[in-house]
């Protein structure tokens, strides 16, 4: 706070921007309700694109906390979030399934060479070097640890999560899938990388997999039964160090955000977190361990 002159105080950078508020309420009613118009979500579609890009450069801004309050309690944000949240992730799957289905590579050229130029590919590296940066941490001196697969529920049809898991963690990744459509494409992407035998893909629902022989968990942004997955996890799992990935304040309106208070009611511990990066990253990951390890089913 400052006064002037005339000894009028000058509220600076701690009351929320309404001009901001309202364009960026608008554009957000506007994304719903084009998504909601179009029955085609994919690529293909130049309007679905051109908007999601829109708000996706709105999300990756920064906000004051009043800013991010004004917007998160608009009545037509709360009654229409989770649709959107949907209507998102569909258009997401599309675009990766999209991208999957028509990379071509030249054969001299090596896997990294490729990898490199995949759509989002400084976004997800991003994330992941800090999410590996973390998970070295916690691993410590602990080779046997250190070279236990890493499990990631809900890979996507364009696991680049898991292949920079692999190619920069120097660890074998088990991808599960429960969508058909993306379990082939990423099937076929790894096995033309020569990536199929450190990074394989599963057809499995990360609610209903045995994580007994698995210590060492990733949850994808788009799994939406975050609740399930980590309830089976702890019921299958010994010693699980799980990292779940989140939103944080204005970010929920793309992704889901995990309730921390309801994760602490279940037993899981808040070990470390990432957070998002300005202009780059939208998503945070959370790892989590159990506070108390239950007794193991006999």
């Amino acid at each position: 706070m400052e006064v002037d002159s005339t000894g009028s105080i000058i509220l600076k950078h701690n009351t929320p921007r309404t001009q901001t508020v309202d364009n960026f309420i608008a554009l957000i009613r506007e994304t719903n309700e084009l998504l909601e118009q179009q029955s085609d979500l994919s690529p293909a579609n130049q309007l679905v694109t051109n908007i999601i890009r829109r708000l996706s450069l709105q999300l990756r801004s920064r906000y004051l906390p009043e800013e991010i309050q004004a917007v998160l309690s608009n009545e037509y944000i709360r009654r229409n979030q989770r649709n959107l949240q949907d209507k998102l992730s569909e258009a997401e799957f599309l675009a990766e399934l999209s991208d999957s289905r028509h990379l071509s590579f030249k054969s001299d050229e090596s896997v990294l060479d490729i990898v490199t130029r995949l759509p989002n590919w400084d976004i997800y590296m991003a994330l992941v070097s800090e999410e590996l940066s973390i998970l070295r941490q916690f691993i410590g001196r602990d080779d046997q640890l250190a070279k236990s697969p890493i499990v990631f529920v809900g890979s996507g049809p364009l696991p680049l999560s898991p292949i920079i898991l692999h190619l920069f963690g120097n660890v074998d990744v088990i991808c599960l899938e429960i969508d058909s459509a993306a379990y082939e494409a990423s099937c076929v992407l790894l096995e033309r990388l020569g990536l199929s035998s450190n990074v394989t893909v599963l057809v499995e629902n990360g609610s209903e997999f045995d994580y007994s022989s698995c210590n060492r968990i990733f949850v994808a942004s788009l799994v939406r039964n975050k609740t399930g997955v980590l309830e089976r996890i702890s019921r299958t799992s010994p010693n699980p160090l799980v990292a779940v990935r989140t939103a944080e304040g204005i970010r929920q309106i793309m992704y889901e955000a995990i309730d921390e208070l309801q994760l602490n009611k279940q037993g899981w511990r808040i070990l470390a977190r990432t957070r998002p990066e300005e202009n780059l990253v939208i998503n945070s990951t959370l790892f989590l361990d159990r506070a108390i390890a239950p007794a193991m089913p006999e």
